[in-house]
């Protein structure tokens, strides 16, 4: 069914056709062009009222536009997004902001994928507002923006939901502003029927909402339905009845917010609540956090990349990027990066790969690039197809701390499973890294040649290096509990949605069932209502049979198999000799790894006695380092039970002899400047001794920045012991 609000160009095809055949009365040829003529008419008197006569609507945005919500719009920190219901008014009010000085850009249904993304990207760097139909009301992410204006307001609560969720959602850091124009009466004085509605709605949706704990728009079709308050048709009679308004008025005056939370747990969405594992969910939350990819390293591979593709990228005196002139080749249709994200721009003035800069004032109008964007991603395709011959070579490195050469193994592994149609699908896809040492194996994270610095002179011709015993240890092992770890996931989502939508459905058959019975028992004296309730038995039908696909879909869900395999490349690890010593420094710690290791554990043994003291519970204190990820210790515990904060600690733990300096990988420290306040650097001097001390600094990257000296052939980093005691000293973090 055709949305009659809706701007045409946000109407597919059919639904375009449909309004066509639905809303015009001509049966010949002659009829339809004197009905033109007439429409031709109308529009010639409205664009004469508009031009001469007094507009209040846009009297009343711009009185709107000088409230204090608005002060940061002067400056271009602000953002503002104004909705209309047709592109008429969208060009209009864009011809009207620009005369008042503002800076302004488009989205509507005319426009396709490539240009509403574009768009979007002007809205945030460069224009102060956003003039929008419903085309924007879904799938674009709009969070940088904390004002909206509904110059026109839908008919279908559901859009109105939809567009607040543009600006309102998970990530906004900001106070959320909106503003609902609605005119209750005419220049004359006379009552709007609409508006009247319009008004005691959004009245009683704010009343509401500390009932519904703030999420009034989240829920306001249900709660609409629940109370059988059916907007659309409320209107649209009042408009034919006005004697019926006060009817109506009070109808939305007895809405009932606790229908909402009856209705959730009758249909299993309460249910669905009891499923959630928070404590779960919060440790996936932190680990998510922790293996987010760096900016440091997408910055680096992007501008080597470039470099290799012969796109020049200029360092700004302000320490950002700029991109004087993108190739041709990288804006060329046959990328496939192209095909399916668009072209990038000609140039780029302001270039940054670290979020945190877009939050910056001075870098408000700055381009984020990464993974996603249409230049890093034509760009990533190029490299790929340079280097396509390279797919399976080797290449050197040296481990500082080895004493035996051994191999990694890269392997690309996949996933594949079912959706609810059963068409095939992926659903994990990862690169893994295999260590091969002597015919033992071992899987290892797979940035583990981050630590590792090129071998200065590599060897010549090295036999032919074989995969087969890695690529079989990793298929019977890693790739398997992959599989086996993706079918428990998708079967427990399976349970979840079969318990919930069963409870749903049989509560809304139910409800449907008995309002169809109702109406087919008027039937007899009311012979008008037999349409009405032939469409309400119809709708039990729909219901029981989306009930089965939906139910029977979800047995596809449970289903999760191993997918090929690629070998990427392998990297032979060569132990440090004479040779390479003398190219790469002093690298290597003088300590038997053995004694090291002994070490390393009792000062983790240490840190995890002194993070019991702190309070962390026994059962949210891990042991990580095996992973690899840039520290060794992850601890959390519950902050704020009402808000459900957690207080993470991140911990680097060193083990030392008293007045040794300390060494952080280069993965460590850039870990430790992404996670800033959650990391800590946790120091154990003479941990094996009876008199053990233990150094805590918080935010290392920020209070040892000065004292650290990069050793670039070994790829870490070293701190001398008195700084450490120092930063201590300075900040209070020794026992």
């Amino acid at each position: 069914m055709p949305d009659a609000e809706q701007d045409e160009d946000d109407l597919d095809d059919a639904l375009r056709d449909q309004l066509v055949d639905e809303y015009t009365a001509a049966l010949e040829l002659e009829h339809l062009r004197a009905e033109i003529a007439a429409l031709k008419e109308i529009v010639e008197q409205a664009r004469r009222v508009r031009e001469n006569g007094n507009d209040s609507k846009l009297a009343a945005l711009k009185k709107c536009l000088g409230e204090a919500q608005f002060i940061e719009l002067k400056d271009g920190r602000g953002k503002l997004l104004i909705f209309t219901e047709h592109r008429d008014t969208l060009t209009y009010l864009r011809e009207r902001l620009e005369r008042w000085r503002y800076s302004t850009c488009e989205i509507h249904g005319g426009m396709n994928p490539h240009e509403r993304k574009r768009a979007q990207e002007f809205f945030r760097t460069g224009a102060q507002v956003c003039v929008a139909t419903e085309a924007a009301g879904e799938g674009i992410n709009l969070q940088f923006c904390h004002l909206m204006i509904n110059y026109d307001m839908p008919w279908n609560p559901t859009r109105l939901k939809q567009r607040l969720g543009r600006i309102h959602r998970i990530g906004q850091d900001r106070d959320v502003y909106a503003f609902n124009f609605v005119a209750t009466e005419s220049e004359d004085g006379q009552p709007i029927v609409e508006g009247r509605i319009l008004h005691c709605l959004l009245k009683k949706l704010d009343q509401m909402n500390e009932a519904l704990e703030g999420r009034v728009f989240d829920v306001i079709g249900e709660v609409l339905s629940l109370n059988d308050v059916n907007l659309p048709d409320m209107l649209r009679e009042a408009a034919y009845d006005p004697r019926r308004l006060d009817e109506y008025l009070d109808q939305i005056d007895r809405m009932d917010p606790g229908k909402i939370k009856e209705y959730e747990e009758a249909t299993g969405i309460a249910l669905a609540r009891n499923y959630v594992d928070f404590s779960a969910f919060q440790r996936r939350n932190l680990e998510v956090e922790e293996k987010r990819l760096m900016p440091r390293y997408v910055e680096a591979q992007f501008i080597a990349a470039a470099r290799e593709v012969g796109l020049r990228v200029e360092p700004r005196a302000d320490g950002l990027w700029r991109v004087d002139h993108v190739l041709a080749d990288l804006r060329s249709e046959r990328l496939q990066s192209v095909q399916r994200l668009g072209k990038a721009d000609s140039s780029y003035r302001k270039i940054t790969f670290h979020k945190k800069h877009l939050e910056q004032d001075a870098h408000i109008d700055s381009v984020l690039m990464g993974p996603g964007h249409p230049l890093y991603a034509a760009v990533d395709e190029k490299l790929n197809e340079r280097f396509a011959t390279l797919t399976g070579g080797v290449g050197f490195y040296v481990d500082p701390l080895g004493k035996e050469p051994y191999r990694i193994h890269f392997f690309e592994i996949s996933i594949r499973g079912k959706d609810t149609k059963g068409n095939d699908v992926p659903i994990h896809g990862e690169l893994v890294a295999v260590r091969e040492e002597q015919a033992y194996f071992e899987v290892l994270p797979c940035d583990i040649l981050l630590n590792l610095p090129p071998h200065p002179n590599p060897p010549q011709g090295i036999e032919p290096v074989s995969i087969q015993g890695a690529s079989d240890f990793m298929k019977r092992t890693y790739q398997l509990e992959c599989r086996a770890r993706c079918q428990d996931e998708r079967q427990h989502f399976a349970r979840v949605c079969r318990d919930y939508l069963e409870k749903s459905f049989d509560a809304r058959i139910k409800r449907a069932q008995e309002r169809a019975m109702l109406l087919a028992a008027e039937v007899s004296t009311r012979p008008e209502y037999k349409l009405t309730a032939d469409e309400a038995r119809k709708y039990v039908d729909e219901l029981q049979r989306a009930r089965q696909e939906r139910i029977g879909g979800l047995e596809r869900l449970g289903i999760a198999r191993t997918g090929p395999v690629k070998h990427i490349g392998t990297a032979i690890i060569l132990a440090i000799d004479a040779d390479a010593q003398s190219q790469l420094g002093e690298l290597s710690e003088e300590l038997d790894p053995g004694i090291r290791r002994k070490i390393e554990i009792a000062a983790e043994d240490i840190v995890i006695a002194a993070l019991l003291k702190e309070g962390f519970p026994k059962d949210r204190i891990e042991r990580v380092g095996a992973q690899k990820i840039g520290f060794d210790i992850r601890a959390h515990r519950i902050a704020d039970e009402s808000t459900g904060e957690v207080h993470v600690k991140r911990i680097e733990v060193k083990g030392r002899l008293k007045g040794q300096s300390i060494r952080l990988t280069i993965n460590e420290w850039y870990k430790a400047q992404q996670l800033a306040d959650t990391y800590w650097l946790y120091v154990v001097w003479d941990p094996l001794s009876d008199s053990p001390e233990l150094v805590r600094i918080h935010n290392p990257a920020i209070k040892l920045d000065h004292a650290k000296r990069k050793i670039v052939a070994a790829r870490f980093y070293e701190i001398p012991a008195e700084a450490v005691e120092q930063a201590a000293r300075v900040h209070g973090g020794s026992s």
